[in-house]
């Protein structure tokens, strides 16, 4: 258990994530905004962050969650919307697509399969 006395500036990344979305929550948030919130995180702060926001959209806060991993956004989110390059590639509800479709289309989709047979011609 830590100390409610500690100090944010010792506290670790992830648990000053949690820290300012619980705040957030406390204070009566009712729209999260997080851009990248696990960016800079290890496996076990990002879990932690996750069961936060998880339990935020439980608790009827609307979630805007950016991320460029798919293995972050799928399991919280209900429907995605998918960029590129500024342009949306449309949104989905998550019953409408899986987790492979989601991965193929964030990692460039036929972009990446082009770029994947250039280079195999050359090597």
């Amino acid at each position: 258990m830590r100390d409610a006395e500690q100090a944010v500036g010792t506290m670790s990344g992830g648990e000053r994530q949690c820290l300012a979305i619980a705040r957030a929550i406390h204070f009566g948030a009712r729209v999260l905004i997080l851009d990248e919130p696990t960016a800079a995180l290890g496996v076990k702060q990002s879990a932690n962050v996750l069961r936060i926001v998880a339990r935020a959209r439980d608790k009827g806060v609307s979630v805007i969650f950016i991320t460029h991993n798919v293995h972050h956004a799928y399991p919280i989110g209900d429907r995605f919307t998918l960029l590129n390059r500024g342009r949306s590639m449309g949104t989905f509800k998550k019953a409408e697509i899986s987790r492979d479709e989601v991965l193929s289309m964030m990692a460039g989709g036929q972009e990446m399969q082009d770029l994947m047979s250039e280079l195999d011609v050359r090597l």
